[in-house]
Order: structure tokens, then sequence, then C-alpha cells
């Protein structure tokens, strides 16, 4: 009985871990992985989870493009999932894969890319407030 229930913990832990659910950013305390710089704001947070599960939170769009560039492997595993927050909905993640990213010298995103992320295409065209605004979807951000 006991080897049972030490093996029942064993496999719980194990699932934990490999646990493939978003972790909630906690704002003002966690890290961006990518600059170090403190997550503050809901609108441009992000999150990548791996297809181990290990979990990476970014304060802005361009720092988890920027880690993907840096970590093609990660980026091209289709396990892997991207979350970044809808600058309409702030703290709201949606799947970057089908997001649609603003660059708008109106936005000031935290390292100053003027990158925003939305859930749709024209909510993004709808938030454009310069004529040299440009709207990305995920591969062509990745491009950039």
């Amino acid at each position: 009985m006991k080897t049972l229930k030490i093996f029942a913990m064993m496999a719980l832990c194990f699932f934990a871990a490999c646990s493939r659910t978003p972790e909630p950013i906690q704002y003002g305390k966690d890290a961006c992985t990518h600059c170090r710089m403190t997550i503050m704001d809901k609108r441009f947070a992000a999150e990548l989870i791996t297809a181990k599960g290990k979990i990476f939170k970014f304060d802005a769009a361009e720092c988890m493009a920027g880690f993907l560039k840096e970590n093609p492997d990660i980026a091209s595993n289709k396990k892997s999932i991207f979350l970044i927050s809808d600058f309409s909905h702030p703290g709201q993640f949606v799947d970057a894969r089908k997001s649609f990213f603003l660059n708008d010298a109106s936005l000031s995103s935290p390292m100053g890319a003027n990158l925003a992320a939305f859930s749709d295409q024209a909510s993004a065209i709808r938030s454009e407030k310069n004529k040299s605004a440009t709207v990305y979807n995920w591969e062509q951000l990745l491009k950039r």
C-alpha cells in the first residue's frame, strides 16, 4: 500500500511538472525571459510554453520574437504554445500564431518597438493612428 501511494505521488508530480497550461504572470514581480525587465503592462505581455511544458514569460511581443530567433528549435516546434496579450483586452491571452501585430508609433510598448497584438486583423487596423502603421501576422513578425 505504501508503494502504491509513493507511485501515485510520483506520477502526480510528473504530470504536474509536464503541464502545458499557462501560468499567470505576476505583474510587477515576474521578469522577462529575454530582456530581464520586470513585466508591468498587461497590454503587451506574452508567454511561451514549450513542448516539454517549460514556461517563458515576456514583457512584449518583440521580446518573445527575439527569444524565438535565438531558439529556432522552440519556434519551429508545432507543440510549442505561444500566447500574447490582446491589446484590446489587456491580460487576456490569445494564440500568437493566429494574432495580428500592429506596429504604430502611437503605441509605446515596453521595449520601444511600438508593437501590439490583436486577436483579429480588423481590430489591429481599427487601432491604427499613423499612416505609416503596419500590420503583421505571426510569420511576418518573426521574419522582421
